[in-house]
């Protein structure tokens, strides 16, 4: 037997009986002891048993908009964080000192594009042999990459709907967790800054840089999965890589190709989602 999941249904619907019930017992009451209001009273027992379902049904489509009813084919909602929640603009970055057009061009075509990024992410060798193994990329530009490196966090920042988004699925019942590719250093900066403090009202999530594996590699969504216990059945991921959704979709969750904020609640919506 199915059981009625929502409370503020049950609530309405004692109140409304104990309303009812309280008027035609007060009415019988009346007339029992031949008092005048009687009849007065069972005309408005009679109305109510009209009006009280009606209100209550207003009560309940109202409290369903203030408060959407949870999807029932999503359990949990998993984000990437990079351009997804945190605005992360660093292919057009190059450091905070004025440059030359010379020195601007090897930061975005060598250094930005550079595949030793992905060192950062999975946290196996110390951070300062990785950014020396950048400097050397172009040795006339040693500094000016460096100070790229080691600053480029700082341009790391929250979407203006992001703390918003993650409280609004917490209050309409999901889980909410991240799966991100991050580099450790840069984390310890942001979360001291204060940058990192919506993850608070997180469930919870994986960070490459601590299990020392990257996306699109499919152990790190097993690892969250098996971390929390997660259907993936019932998951939804979104990221703004195709590989990373096309992997997440190998494992079995459902995955959408994040491109902006409109977009992205346009497809919640089409899930069920509502926030």
């Amino acid at each position: 037997m199915k059981q009625n999941r929502n409370p503020l249904k049950r609530i309405l619907a004692m109140a409304g009986v104990v309303l009812l019930l309280g008027i035609y017992i007060a009415a019988f009451i009346c007339a029992m002891i031949r008092n005048e209001a009687a009849q007065s009273l069972f005309r408005a027992a009679l109305g109510c048993t009209i009006l009280v379902p009606v209100l209550l049904y207003l009560i309940l489509m109202v409290a369903r908009v203030i408060r959407p009813q949870k999807s029932g084919l999503i359990d949990a909602v998993v984000f990437d964080l990079g351009k997804v929640l945190l605005d992360f603009p660093w292919e057009t970055y190059t450091g905070e000192n004025e440059l030359s057009p010379e020195v601007r061009d090897v930061l975005l075509e060598k250094v930005v594009p550079s595949p030793l990024w992905h060192e950062f992410d999975v946290n196996l060798r110390p951070y300062e042999e990785i950014v020396e193994e950048f400097t050397r990329l172009d040795p006339r530009y040693s500094e000016e990459i460096r100070n790229l490196i080691l600053t480029e966090d700082r341009i790391i920042t929250p979407f203006w709907y992001t703390g918003d988004l993650v409280r609004g699925l917490k209050r309409a019942g999901y889980r909410v967790y991240y799966l991100s590719n991050w580099t450790k250093e840069w984390y310890e900066h942001l979360t001291e800054n204060g940058v990192m403090d919506f993850l608070k009202n997180m469930d919870g999530g994986v960070f490459s840089f601590d299990v020392h594996i990257a996306k699109p590699d499919a152990a790190i969504y097993q690892i969250l999965l098996k971390k929390y216990q997660l259907d993936p059945g019932r998951c939804l991921f979104i990221d703004d890589s195709q590989a990373n959704v096309d992997q997440a979709r190998k494992e079995g969750m459902s995955a959408f190709l994040f491109t902006d904020y409109t977009d992205m609640t346009e497809k919640l919506s089409s899930l069920g989602i509502r926030f």
